[in-house]
């Protein structure tokens, strides 16, 4: 398998770094994601119930 890949012509080799970089770039968002602190994310997942309604047609 490791000869495959030291044997490709160039062509794959975007798209194996390509692969690598989505899976790196998930792998650190899935981590960021786990450390976030859990007040944080209930003051987000509320965010837009605690905003006041404001109606643009309502006359003053």
């Amino acid at each position: 398998m490791f000869k495959q890949i030291k044997d490709l012509a160039g062509g794959e080799l975007y798209l194996i770094t390509s692969l690598l970089i989505f899976m790196v770039f998930f792998v650190l968002v899935g981590i960021y994601l786990f450390k976030m602190s859990k007040k944080h994310i209930e003051l987000m997942r509320n965010l837009p119930i605690d905003e006041p309604q404001i109606n643009p047609y309502e006359q003053d």
